[in-house]
């Protein structure tokens, strides 16, 4: 009985895995309700946020700081890892 259940649920799943393919998943999700919006613009929001800091970060903590690696002598890690190689 047990190896009958085996193979009626890996039927089951080779039958499920032929309606879908691996690029497709399918969605319960309502792009077009209020919920969702609200959400998506919060997660704008974030990821606007996130983007800001990086920009700062690239810029190896903005002028002030690079100033200050200057007046000591130093260069600023782009410049280091560009003489480098």
């Amino acid at each position: 009985m047990g190896s009958f259940i085996h193979k009626s649920l890996r039927t089951t799943t080779l039958r499920s895995l032929r309606f879908y393919h691996a690029s497709v998943l399918p969605s319960i999700i309502s792009t077009v309700s209020p919920e969702f919006k609200t959400k998506a613009a919060a997660m704008d929001c974030l990821v606007k946020d996130v983007e800001d800091k990086m920009s700062v970060t690239r810029q190896g903590g903005g002028p002030k700081a690079a100033e200050r690696m200057r007046n000591k002598g130093k260069l600023l890690p782009r410049e280091r890892s560009a003489t480098s190689t």
